[in-house]
């Protein structure tokens, strides 16, 4: 009798282990009773993801949304430390599974076939990381950690985690020992902070090269990203209601359904009256090779999130190539070679004191450098040579600029666009005799006359002095400045100056990824900026177009044959700076659209 009562419980934790346990909804539950807010928030999340639905009224134009994605590694032992090959089976599961490409997409059942979507949804392992530099898109953390729970300790480095990258920019998912039955867990939108936001899966079921069976075709990730991107079970988690069909999943093409489904039952399972469970649906729980579809319900909720409520991933770059140094040049305009010096106001105005910005009593408030390209290119950054810095106030902002050259005389007139770096950052830089970066999280695009450099809105005590020429050097004046009421002078228009000044303010210039040098074409485009259409008027024959964000994107493309006339939308597009890409025969024009949306 013992030995009977040993082998039932051996077979009843088999049997445990054997079921998928999704972590999400307790998750939910966990964080809710931390932040009472949380589902007030959810439910004007859904009225606002029905409202936009009901408005598309499906004529939206459909292009291709790319999810960049890094994966981090949390391991202890060997066997955890998944190989890189396994981590590329899951973004293959993914591709296909979101894109209606998998092979068993065959096996919906009739009912549900009409309704079986190809999400137009694509993942990649990220190629650029946060810093824009050339990754794989995984990294690999050692811990002293035995396991994780839901307790999101795997996403913080001080609890033997990995720290999120940016999470507006990124899908994080974690890759741990996750304790058992766990197979992982994910935080639906706007509930979380940031730095917790992603995925977590456990290593045994991730991918389908080394995963463990019943789980090993990698659609444990299928089914937790569903969660992320805004997916409720297809039961509606309305576990212990007293009405087991109450609850909904807030998506209307997916038939109510009592509970959850296990193991890989044969349809029809009929439940609340339907014509069968959707059990083969990616959010049901049933063995990875019983699931596989998403209603086309579920694909507009998820891409409707993405647009609307993670639009981060629209304009993130972490799927692009890291940019070469082909790719980009730093442009220098000081001449004199070594004969740097940093630039004192009281060399030249003895009655003045203190340096360029800051306690000067002329009370300049910016500097600028021009320069000049010949073709449309990218300011990626711009790299400051400061001398001198020193704060009184440690809070103190500095903002880097890109101005057009349309002000008053040719200086700098509107600004293009502009980042904030700390003034303590730059302090620290100059004791270490180093230049300091910004980066711009949009990056311009210019085209022939423009102006970089930087405004000091400074307190009493902030200073900041850049490197110029040389006093004895001659060369063409470059450097601008502008005063406290906001007009800019040319150096050489100020007499007691009496010398032409370059400052070391440089612009990293990049050419667009993947729209080549511009080749003259008859074409009007317009209007520009455009709200929901833009119009192209010229030529005969065929013609392809691409949409490009400035750093390179393909946002939509498109063919049109033998019209002299035709029109892009854009009501579905972010408002932003685009490049629009227009090519016939063997002529090319590349146009920079701004679109507008009111």
């Amino acid at each position: 009798m013992k030995n009977i009562i040993l082998l039932f419980i051996v077979l009843f934790s088999i049997q445990l282990s054997a079921q998928r346990n999704c972590g999400t909804v307790q998750y939910l539950k966990d964080k809710q009773m931390q932040d009472p807010g949380i589902e007030s928030r959810m439910q004007l999340m859904n009225q606002q993801i029905q409202q936009i639905t009901n408005s598309k009224d499906g004529k939206s134009s459909r292009n291709v949304i790319r999810i960049p994605v890094v994966v981090h590694v949390v391991y202890k032992l060997s066997v955890q430390n998944i190989s890189d090959t396994q981590i590329q089976s899951q973004i293959d599961v993914l591709n296909e599974d979101y894109k209606r490409l998998n092979t068993d997409a065959s096996l919906v059942p009739p009912p549900y076939e009409p309704l079986a979507a190809n999400c137009e949804i694509e993942f990649c392992l990220a190629s650029r990381d946060p810093n824009g530099q050339s990754t794989n898109g995984i990294t690999r953390t050692l811990t002293t950690a035995n396991s994780f729970t839901i307790n999101d300790a795997v996403k913080r480095s001080v609890t033997g985690g990995k720290d999120a990258w940016p999470t507006d920019k990124y899908l994080n998912i974690w890759v741990c020992n996750l304790t058992d039955p766990l197979l992982g867990f994910a935080t639906l939108p706007g509930t979380v902070n940031a730095s917790l936001d992603g995925v977590v899966i456990a290593y045994k079921y991730f991918g389908r090269i080394g995963s463990q069976a019943p789980y090993n075709k990698g659609r444990t990730a299928t089914h937790e990203i569903g969660h992320w991107l805004n997916l409720l079970h297809i039961w509606g988690d309305d576990e212990g209601s007293a009405d087991p069909c109450a609850g909904t999943d807030q998506v209307n093409d997916t038939p109510n359904q009592e509970g959850e489904n296990y193991g890989c039952p044969t349809f029809p399972q009929v439940s609340c009256s339907n014509d069968g469970d959707m059990s083969m649906n990616f959010m049901d729980y049933v063995n990875d090779a019983c699931m596989y579809m998403f209603t086309n319900g579920q694909g507009e909720r998820m891409r409707t999130t993405l647009e609307n409520f993670r639009s981060g991933l629209l304009t993130s770059s972490g799927c692009l190539p890291a940019l070469a140094p082909s790719d980009c040049d730093t442009l220098n305009n000081i001449t004199g070679g070594d004969g740097l010096v940093y630039y004192f106001m009281n060399e030249l105005l003895p009655e003045e004191t203190g340096y360029l910005t800051g306690t000067s009593s002329l009370g300049y408030k910016a500097f600028a450098e021009k320069y000049t390209s010949s073709e449309e290119q990218i300011i990626n950054s711009l790299r400051f040579d400061f001398a001198i810095a020193s704060a009184q106030n440690a809070n103190t902002l500095i903002t880097a600029v890109v101005w057009d050259a349309n002000g008053p005389n040719g200086g700098p007139g509107t600004s293009l666009q502009e980042s904030t770096f700390a003034l303590s950052d730059v302090i620290a830089n100059v004791d270490g005799f180093t230049f300091t970066d910004v980066y711009f999280p949009n990056p311009p695009v210019v085209n022939g006359d423009y102006y970089v450099g930087f405004v000091l809105s400074s307190s009493v005590g902030d200073t900041l002095a850049i490197y110029c020429n040389q006093l004895d050097e001659v060369n063409i004046n470059t450097a601008w400045c502008r005063d406290a009421t906001g007009t800019w002078y040319e150096y050489s228009d100020q007499a007691s100056f009496g010398q032409a000044l370059s400052l070391a303010v440089r612009p990293i210039q990049c050419i667009p990824v993947a729209v080549e040098k511009i080749q003259p074409m008859s074409l009007t485009v317009y209007p520009n900026p455009a709200d929901n259409l833009i119009n192209i008027i010229g030529g005969s024959g065929s013609k392809s177009w691409m949409l490009f964000t400035v750093d390179g994107r393909l946002v939509n493309s498109g063919n049109v044959s033998n019209s002299n006339e035709f029109q892009i939308s854009t009501a579905s597009i972010h408002s932003g700076v685009y490049l629009l890409k227009l090519q016939e025969a063997g002529d090319v024009k590349v146009v920079r659209i701004v679109v507008s949306h009111p």
